[in-house]
């Protein structure tokens, strides 16, 4: 036991220290030096040795981070233990093999700082955990640093994986000093001034929100309903019966624009009597639109018989259009090569049956603009940015992650919505079902649903203490302003410098090949 912990330890502890600055407990700034340890231990093994610690504390980062996932244990029974498992290991492969291609392009490219190649190679390793094999980039970085916010605005320049490089590069330095103690003075003096430069000219990103250009009121409700419930036909009529009726207690004596319900909350079709009339009457008496999830079912001789998570906008008594998600969540929405897979269909019968839609949109609400994301589709940086592309001056996050309790999911997806707001300049409204329900400005400020709405209608303030965290699971409302959309000089910026990031790192390894190759054909010449 003793020869095991000598050699993995620093590894073990890397992975613990790192998620720990994810939330919760939301220790963020141990992300700045988190790696160092890994990095310390690996800094004089073989590529094949980095490889085994890198993989072994990505496995321990993913298992803590990711461990909302085990609470689906109660819906999936111990098949979620597996699944979780193996979502961790696929994940964790990224961080093995970014420390097998560090350790052999180190080696190599000695002329390239070893802090700033680790750098670019963990930008790239983000950048395709967020893409390949439909992506799922929950684990970046940058979403530890939240409560950060002058950091945070350089995602608007290069995307999350540029500020997760920073800190890469950090760690890196910090490292370095450890492993060779000549120059540590110039060293700690770099860390400071990539520290204090990065909060410096991002604190100068950091304007003041616009409320007073286009001033629009959105009205939130946190509904909060278990699931036994939602799948509970009995219920269906009621809870929507009770969302128009606290929907209308907030409109009752506030200015509001436009009125937000989470993903399902609408446990059937629009469409579908009572609630169709519910809807439809609420809109038209109160001339406020009203924008909710809801199941769609289409035929047609492409997709036979179709269901879809969609989002409908409500105005003046009539439907005015509706979204289909495109980017479904896997093993959540859909089975990924079911084909191939089967048997997952009788492990766990409640996944799969969704058709995925084939279009953004883009709902004119008054004045302004709004792009819908639904759920899962918060992690894709390019689909924000498409939005706001299409001309959405804000974006609307509408969400349902009661599946998971009152687990870390809750504040971790926050702070990834958080990212799209800054990212795009946009303002973001962030809808759920069991919390945490408010909106952000376009620099990343969040401002928390405070109401309780109680049987009769009565509206009353949480106290000023609650923290958003507080209002995890909690039935609330709210109406809140949104600000206006902010100029974005490199809107490109998130999208391009992570896939810079990957290009990079693949011509370093070409040429680092090149070379070997180009000195084992001279060693077979002279021979």
């Amino acid at each position: 036991m003793r020869p095991f912990l000598r050699t993995y330890a620093p590894t073990i502890l890397s992975g613990i220290v790192l998620s720990l600055a994810f939330p919760r407990p939301h220790l963020f700034p141990l992300a700045w030096f988190a790696l160092v340890p890994l990095l310390y231990r690996c800094s004089r093994l073989s590529p094949r040795e980095t490889f085994t610690h890198f993989f072994l504390a990505g496995w321990v980062f993913h298992t803590i981070v990711l461990q909302w996932l085990m609470t689906n244990l109660y819906w999936a029974g111990g098949w979620a233990i597996w699944g979780q498992q193996l979502m961790c290991l696929s994940l964790t492969m990224y961080w093995g093999l970014t420390g097998l291609a560090w350790r052999w392009l180190a080696d190599r490219h000695s002329y390239i700082s070893a802090a700033l190649l680790l750098a670019v190679l963990w930008a790239a390793m983000e950048q395709l955990q967020a893409t390949l094999f439909t992506g799922f980039g929950w684990g970046s970085i940058a979403y530890s640093q939240g409560p950060d916010l002058p950091l945070l605005q350089w995602t608007a320049f290069g995307g999350a994986p540029f500020v997760s490089a920073i800190i890469v590069y950090v760690n890196g330095v910090i490292a370095q000093t450890f492993v060779d103690p000549r120059g540590r003075l110039r060293r700690f003096a770099l860390i400071a001034t990539v520290i204090a430069f990065a909060h410096a000219s991002g604190y100068a990103m950091l304007g003041d929100p616009d409320h007073t250009s286009k001033p629009f009121n959105v009205a939130l409700i946190q509904s909060s309903y278990p699931l036994e419930m939602k799948w509970d036909p009995d219920y269906t009529v009621d809870m929507v019966h009770k969302a128009v009726q606290k929907s209308a207690a907030l409109t009752r004596d506030n200015d509001v624009d436009l009125i937000v319900w989470p993903e399902a909350l609408v446990m059937t079709q629009i469409e579908n009597e009572p609630v169709h009339t519910l809807l439809t009457n609420f809109t038209a008496s109160t001339g406020i639109p009203l924008f909710t999830g809801s199941v769609r079912r289409d035929t047609g001789p492409e997709i036979g018989h179709a269901a879809f998570n969609s989002a409908y906008l409500i105005d003046n008594g009539a439907i005015d259009g509706h979204y289909d998600k495109m980017h479904l969540a896997p093993f959540g929405e859909y089975v990924p090569f079911a084909n191939l897979l089967p048997f997952i269909d009788n492990l766990v019968p409640m996944i799969g049956g969704l058709t995925p839609g084939t279009a953004p949109k883009v709902f004119e609400v008054g004045e302004r603009k709004l792009g819908p994301l639904i759920c899962f589709e918060m992690l894709f940086t390019p689909m924000a940015a498409r939005l706001r592309a299409d001309g959405a001056d804000f974006l609307v996050v509408i969400t349902n992650l009661s599946w998971f309790g009152a687990s870390n999911a809750i504040p971790q997806e926050l702070e990834i919505s958080r990212v799209r707001a800054i990212e795009t300049r946009t303002p973001l409204v962030h809808c759920a079902n069991t919390g945490i329900s408010g909106v952000f400005d376009p620099f990343g400020r969040f401002t928390p649903l405070n109401t309780y709405v109680d049987r009769t209608g009565g509206l009353s303030e949480l106290p000023e203490n609650f923290k958003p965290a507080d209002t995890i699971r909690m039935r609330l409302a709210g109406v809140l302003p949104l600000a206006a959309q902010e100029n974005h000089r490199f809107a490109i910026g998130p999208m391009l410098f992570p896939w810079l990031a990957v290009a990079l790192s693949a011509a370093l390894a070409i040429a680092a090949a090149l070379r070997r190759g180009a000195k084992s054909a001279s060693v077979e010449t002279k021979d």
